[in-house]
């Protein structure tokens, strides 16, 4: 049976990579300049617990980001599981 894990993290810009004026949108649909530092939540569905693949989906949850920036995420933490 799959579990819901909802986790929460810090995503920010490396901003010497990352183009100047690059502008996204965080979790409440608030504009911001990508080189702030941003709090996200993610739901995933999934009956596999190892940590590594957990990463790997967040991974690719955040290339939507952009192929030409690189991004930091940090201090993820699962908040619920049910």
């Amino acid at each position: 049976m799959a579990e819901h894990r909802i986790f929460e993290f810090i995503v920010s810009d490396v901003t010497d990579i990352a183009p100047k004026n690059a502008r996204g949108f965080d979790d409440r649909d608030i504009q911001r300049n990508m080189g702030e530092k941003a709090a996200y939540k993610l739901e995933l569905v999934t009956s596999d617990t190892r940590a590594s693949d957990i990463t790997e989906t967040l991974s690719i949850v955040l290339i939507g980001y952009g192929a030409d920036s690189k991004i930091l995420v940090t201090n993820v933490r699962e908040v619920v599981t049910h």
